[in-house]
């Protein structure tokens, strides 16, 4: 698969499963980072921008009067009121008790409404400060009971019940807000994600190398092992089978680690196969091959003991003629690159080039120091 087949390729859901998977706590993180936010911004806008208003509701029940024909006047309906509380008429009388205030003010301080029976007249008034529509309200009641006197359709106008003046406060969203913050964290939070897991080139498994490069992918090499050690034996007999019986073999490691490498290597391919168990403080490198049957350990590190397998590990940034020669001379090179490094494609890609121009032979690509538990979820 070349490169421009490989960026057409799906996304690999196992894999993009078990990347959020790692990432789910970070997530879950965010969402209550946002939702705190959500509601923090909420209410300082609220406190910064809600209008300081007071409203103060009065009930005026109206008696009318009868006509010629002995009818009581019934047309006065809420559109009526809320139309006739600022003409003249009334005003004037209201403007009586409210020396010193504009008549506009007044008028757009006040409204007046019938919400169920015509002879009950709600009148509401709204300011800015408690003083003002306290006297407001006070003068449109007296003011009213004035008008009554004069109309002719009105016997009279009473106030059966005055509310103080109470401050307005805006309906507190502060659950939507932290609902609409957390949303937000959550769905933003996904998308960056995703973006770095598009962006995500690195190596994790063998099969992201197969579909990137022409080279095999011989196998991988874990950093825990646990008592088991398939992906080393898996590795193993990829060499052997490819290797026959030739005894000489290159590793050039990407990011540089070939000396911790070379004696990973030498333990795996030197040590005959067994049941021993080590553990990860041999002081050999930070991978314990669990792969050679001996009563004595110390007796596998004896400078003495003669090794089957000639290999040399070359770091990939300090390739230069003398080490290519030295290549050609020993035989195949196996590439080493490092498991989830994002820059590893990019340094691969640089030697493969080199290997390429200097007609070296690349047996294939091993991904090290693996995470064990990644790649049991993963083919599991």
């Amino acid at each position: 698969m070349n490169r421009e087949e490989f960026l057409k390729s799906g996304v690999d859901l196992r894999r993009l499963v078990l990347y959020f998977q790692k990432k789910i706590w970070i997530i879950l993180l965010l969402i209550l980072i946002g939702a705190g936010l959500g509601a923090l911004v909420y209410q300082v806008v609220r406190s910064l921008n809600m209008p300081v208003e007071y409203n103060a509701v009065s009930k005026l029940y109206i008696s009318f009067a009868y006509d010629e024909g002995g009818t009581q006047y019934q047309h006065y309906n809420g559109y009526t009121w809320n139309e006739l509380i600022d003409t003249d008429p009334i005003m004037d009388c209201v403007m009586n008790y409210l020396p010193g205030y504009s008549r506009i003010t007044v008028q757009m301080a006040t409204k007046a409404e019938i919400i169920s029976d015509i002879r009950l007249l709600t009148v509401t008034v709204t300011g800015n400060n408690e003083k003002f529509t306290r006297e407001v309200q006070a003068a449109m009641e007296a003011g009213l009971q004035d008008y009554a006197q004069k109309a002719e359709e009105i016997r009279s106008i009473t106030t059966i019940r005055s509310f103080a003046p109470e401050r307005i406060y805006w309906v507190d969203h502060t659950t939507t807000s932290c609902i609409a913050g957390a949303v937000i964290a959550g769905v933003v939070s996904i998308l960056i994600f995703s973006f770095l897991f598009v962006l995500n080139e690195a190596f994790y498994v063998q099969s992201d190398i197969e579909k990137r490069y022409p080279f095999r992918a011989l196998g991988i090499t874990t950093r825990n092992q646990k008592g088991m050690q398939p992906y080393n034996q898996e590795l193993k007999a990829c060499i052997l089978h490819l290797l026959k019986d030739k005894k000489n073999l290159v590793f050039i490691d990407v990011d540089d680690h070939a000396k911790q490498h070379a004696q990973d290597f030498d333990r795996l391919l030197n040590w005959d196969e067994g049941g021993s168990l080590g553990n990860e403080e041999d002081g050999i490198g930070k991978i314990t091959w669990h792969v050679r049957e001996s009563t004595d350990e110390d007796e596998l590190f004896e400078p003495e003991l003669e090794k089957e397998w000639n290999i040399v590990s070359l770091d990939g940034s300090e390739l230069t003629d003398k080490e290519c020669e030295l290549i050609r001379s020993l035989g195949p090179v196996v590439i080493t690159v490092p498991f989830g490094m994002n820059s590893a494609p990019r340094k691969l890609e640089r030697i493969l080039s080199l290997m390429k121009n200097q007609d070296l032979t690349v047996l294939g690509i091993v991904i090290t120091e693996a995470d064990e538990e990644y790649l049991n979820r993963y083919y599991a």
